[in-house]
Formats: C-alpha cells, sequence, structure tokens
C-alpha cells in the first residue's frame, strides 16, 4: 500500500532548498533537528540560494520574469505537472502556462480524507475548484488531464502508527497535511515519465534592513518532495523572486509596516493578498483567494485552529478508523512536544516550529 521514499530526488537543474549541520545536508527539519541533537548543534543552517548576493531592480518586470519561469520548465522537462490547490499561487501558475503555450502535460490534486470519503472536507470540494480549472482551460481553448491523488483513511491509518519514521519528517506540522512527498509514496507511478512537479508558495520575506530571505515555514515544509520546483524561488530566475521582494518592500514602506518581527503567520498574512494584487494574480472567485483559513487574530498563533484542521479533524471523528488515527497523532504529537519543546514557539507544538531563516539578499534600489 505504500511505498516508502526514503532519499530526495532532484529535478534536473533546480537547487532544492535544505538544511546543514555540522557540514551535513539535509532536507527534513525533523532530521536536521535531530541531527542537531546528537552532535550539540545549536541550530541547522537553511540556504534556498546558497550564497548572499545584492539585487538591483531587474530590467524584467514580474509578468516577464513569470514568463521566462514558463520557458525554463518547457525548455528543461520532458512533462510539467502542476499542483493545483485552487489558491492564487498554483491559479496564477496555471493561468501563465497556459497564457504562455508552455509545457503542461498535468494538472495534479490531492485531497485528505482521514476518516470518511465525502464532498465537504476537502477545499477543492467545498468551493467547486474543478470548475474553476475547466472554466480556465475553456478560456485558453485547451485541454489538460486533471488527475486526483486521494489520501484515504487507511493510508492515513497506516502512516498514524508509523509518524516518526514515514509522515511527520516529510510534512507541514499540521495534522493531516502533507506534501508530494506523501503522494509519490501512495501513488508511485507518479515518479515514471519524467515529470517535474510544479510547486507554488515560497514568497520571500522583507526587513528594515533592505534584505530579502526565507523562513522555512514559506515552503510548507515540502523541502523532501520528490522532483519538486518551487516556482517562484528557482535560482536560474531570480528576477522572479527580486520583482516580488522589490513589490513586498515597496507595500510595507508605504504602509509603515517594516518590522523584523513582521507575524506573517497569522494576522499579518493578510499583507500578502495586496501585494498579490500589485503584482496581477487572478483570483478564483472563491474563498480560496483571500486564504480564508489564515486566523485573523494576532493573539491566536496555534494552527490547531484554523479552519482547514478543523474540518480535517471532523472528518476523522466520522468512523472508527478516522478516530483511531486522529487518537495516533495526538498521542505522537504530546510525545514529541515533550522531547523537542524548544524548537516550537512558545514551546507549544500546536504553535508551530520555529522558523529557520535562509541566507539574506541585500535589495539594492530602495
Amino acid at each position: 500500500m505504500i511505498t516508502p521514499l526514503t532519499t530526495k530526488l532532484h529535478p534536473e537543474g533546480f537547487n532544492s532548498p535544505y538544511y546543514e549541520v555540522d557540514g551535513k545536508r539535509f532536507y527534513t527539519k525533523y532530521h536536521a533537528l535531530e541531527h542537531c541533537r546528537s552532535v550539540g548543534w545549536e541550530w541547522p543552517t537553511f540556504k534556498v540560494w546558497e550564497i548572499s548576493n545584492s539585487f538591483k531592480r531587474p530590467k524584467k518586470n514580474f509578468k516577464q520574469s513569470i514568463k521566462t519561469q514558463c520557458e525554463i520548465l518547457s525548455d528543461t522537462y520532458k512533462k510539467v505537472r502542476l499542483f493545483y490547490s485552487g489558491g492564487t499561487d498554483s491559479n496564477l501558475i496555471l493561468h501563465n502556462l497556459l497564457e504562455t503555450k508552455s509545457k503542461l502535460d498535468e494538472i495534479a490534486v490531492y485531497r485528505r480524507f482521514p476518516g470518511v470519503v465525502d464532498n465537504d472536507s476537502n477545499e477543492f470540494d467545498q468551493f467547486n475548484i474543478l470548475d474553476v480549472i475547466k472554466k480556465i482551460l475553456a478560456q485558453y481553448n485547451t485541454k489538460v488531464p486533471v488527475k486526483f491523488y486521494d489520501i484515504m483513511p487507511e493510508h492515513f491509518n497506516y502512516y498514524s502508527s508509523r509518524l516518526d519514521e514515514l509522515f511527520f519528517p516529510y510534512t507541514d506540522l499540521d495534522f493531516f497535511m502533507n506534501g508530494i512527498h506523501t503522494i509519490a509514496e501512495i501513488y508511485p507511478t507518479m515518479l515514471d515519465n519524467d515529470f517535474v512537479n510544479v510547486l507554488g508558495h515560497a514568497f520571500p520575506y522583507v526587513n528594515d534592513n533592505n534584505e530579502f530571505y526565507w523562513n522555512d515555514g514559506g515552503f510548507n515544509h515540502t523541502q523532501p518532495d520528490p522532483y519538486a520546483v518551487n516556482f517562484f524561488c528557482d535560482s536560474r530566475n531570480t528576477d522572479l523572486a527580486v520583482n516580488i521582494a522589490y513589490s513586498m518592500r515597496d507595500y510595507l514602506q508605504r504602509h509603515g509596516k517594516i518590522s523584523n518581527e513582521i507575524n506573517w503567520a497569522n494576522g499579518e498574512y493578510k499583507n500578502f493578498k495586496p501585494v498579490r494584487d500589485i503584482l496581477g494574480f487572478p483570483n478564483t472567485g472563491t474563498p480560496l483567494d483571500t486564504k480564508y483559513d489564515a486566523l485573523n487574530v494576532d493573539s491566536v498563533t496555534t494552527w490547531l485552529l484554523q479552519r482547514k484542521i478543523l474540518v480535517h479533524m471532523a472528518n476523522a471523528q466520522k468512523s472508527e478508523i478516522g478516530r483511531q488515527t486522529f487518537d495516533n497523532f495526538v498521542r505522537f504529537y504530546q510525545d514529541y512536544e515533550g522531547k523537542f519543546a524548544r524548537y516550537f514557539n512558545n514551546r507549544s507544538i500546536y504553535n508551530g516550529w520555529v522558523g529557520s531563516v535562509s541566507e539574506k539578499h541585500i535589495l539594492l534600489d530602495v
């Protein structure tokens, strides 16, 4: 049922973000922190573009740098698979791949069913995102197969008894979250046919020292995902991330919100929305346009209260296998928190990892 994937599979030409501890490279935070403990290392280094650099405003604008990224994908890889959630990032990528007539061989969707299969526990079904995809494809008068990679109750139950070995190190911290790594273990044939897996997210952060950088949480901890390219932070096309960083800097400076301590995880996440609007990210006309599950309450940071997580936890309670899975998750998280509390915000696993910050790059034209 599960084919464990124990090594990082790299796409040609893309430098996958990684952690470094005492000269050793890791693609999961879990394993990096475990090595920190074993060798007495304080904290892992997180690297995205390896070497810090300085950047003037790119000659290519944001739209042009998006086109360049589409060309890189088409020219480098035999087949392109876009993982589409209906969020603004994957929606922009879909529109631009189609608009530029770039290579796109599959639109991939994964749904999570911890307890039962239903029609209202996944955002994709709740907000009828399949119709959104169909309308976009019709807009560009093209056809691209849409393939579903569902994680079923028996999959979650199997993982829940092996969380430390197979699941927890390779996912974001939230209950029942997963990346492509999990999908590839359940559906190993997706690794065939020379596909590259295209992901969104991974926006840069800016501070009042005219620097930009990445936080590992901004990647949804998808570093171990196989053959994955983060569309917005490809070192082969630095103009794209630099354009985003300048737009972020300009917006925050106009609104007096530059800070080294901006909490992008909850209420401050709303600042990404106007920057995406300025950059022309197309909307889907659904609640996913506004990142509806991110709490807009500054005093509450626990991921346990996010709407998406609550719905998945409720789904788990609808069957005996789901309830057993849920209990296994709770026991594991409580135990893990006791051992690794220093690595969590407020020493609580439900407040998320303390973020790992990447190398920093300087914005020269400010």
